[in-house]
């Protein structure tokens, strides 16, 4: 079973996110619980654990220093009241990034992920993937609003339109533009989640209503949206049993 490390200054929180992390995932072996950054450090040094759920704010050390002493094979997952440190713990490689108060549904789509990176069960202390390397598919985007620069989480985007040299990015609480286009984006997102839907737009699936149809035409509904997503002769044929 993996082995996993708690840091947190809280013992309160520490002990709730022991809780839950118990009730979602039995198998998961809490070995220890640091409460500052310099036993946080001893602690992955002595324990090796395969997955670290690390606070940010800390006495000693803080969370982003702390990660830069584990293991390339643990898994790094920041708990933390701050979201402005996101780009900076994905950037650092951070499998997930939970803003407190942390929900059991929130967490729960923490351990999912890091379940996916192992397809089989693996003996203690030891976090690999047996056969190949799970495809490890976009998680976030920078994209720019103006002046301001947004980290947009991929599951929340509505759907990638070409935009002269941009890409548009569209989620519910606006548009944002990345550099990246859509040809090299495609590839990148989770095919399960995101569909071509034309040259110049993919759509995440999740988000459509419906479906309407004119001969061999086809429009695109999204949920709690007005806009109308043409879907091109060339992407159609996967839509025919929707």
């Amino acid at each position: 079973m993996p082995i996993a490390l708690i840091v947190e200054d809280e013992p309160l929180l520490a002990a709730e996110l022991r809780d839950q992390l118990q009730a979602l995932w039995p198998e998961l072996d809490i070995a220890g619980h640091a409460a500052n950054g310099v036993e946080a450090v001893s602690m992955l040094e002595a324990l090796r654990p395969d997955v670290v759920f690390l606070d940010i704010q800390i006495p000693g050390l803080s969370g982003m220093e702390v990660a830069q002493h584990a293991d390339e094979a643990t898994q790094i997952v920041f708990v933390t009241a701050y979201t402005e440190h996101a780009v900076q713990a994905f950037e650092a490689g951070a499998v997930d990034y939970i803003v407190k108060p942390v929900t059991a549904a929130r967490l729960l789509q923490t351990v999912k992920r890091l379940k996916t990176r192992s397809a089989a069960p693996v003996p203690a202390g030891v976090w690999q993937q047996i056969g190949p390397a799970p495809v490890q598919h976009l998680k976030w985007i920078k994209a720019s609003a103006g002046n301001t620069v947004r980290l947009v989480m991929v599951r929340d985007v509505l759907y990638f339109r070409s935009d002269d040299k941009y890409t548009r990015v569209v989620t519910h609480d606006g548009e944002a533009l990345i550099r990246l286009p859509l040809k090299n984006l495609i590839g990148q997102l989770d095919p399960t989640q995101f569909a071509q839907i034309h040259r110049g737009a993919i759509v995440n699936l999740e988000a459509v209503d419906r479906i309407d149809r004119d001969g061999t035409a086809m429009e695109m509904r999204l949920k709690g949206r007005a806009e109308k997503l043409t879907v091109s002769e060339a992407y159609t044929r996967q839509f025919k049993q929707m």
